[in-house]
């Protein structure tokens, strides 16, 4: 039973949960606090989700150099969703290859299933 919760209840709490909390901060903040929050939960909600798919008993790989460059693209891409960092050359990198919006999102579970593969 523990074994089913952790494939299969855990990530699907942790979705009701993200959606549940983005909902909440709709309705009780305004403005662009608001927006700021809202990406901020759905970034570490898209993560938290991506690390709860690779529940594993040992690593593969101990290497931390994967983890900082996960944890810097994180950060960028949540700059990049705020509208605050924005470098021309990734921008038309992802533009080139179709990466936008939703896309993004899904970019962050696979760095969230990556990050303790």
């Amino acid at each position: 039973m523990a074994k089913f919760w952790y494939r299969y209840g855990l990530p699907f709490v942790i979705l009701i949960v993200s959606g549940f909390l983005v909902r909440l901060e709709q309705i009780f903040l305004s403005g662009t606090f608001e927006t700021t929050i809202c990406s901020v939960t759905l970034m570490l909600g898209a993560f938290a989700f991506g690390i709860s798919l690779n529940r594993q008993r040992r690593r593969r790989n101990e290497s931390w150099l994967k983890k900082i460059v996960i944890s810097f693209l994180l950060v960028y891409f949540l700059l990049m969703d705020l509208g605050v960092v924005l470098v021309p050359s990734i921008a038309e990198f992802f533009q080139m290859i179709g990466i936008s919006g939703s896309l993004v999102n899904l970019l962050v579970v696979y760095l969230g299933y990556c990050f303790f593969d």
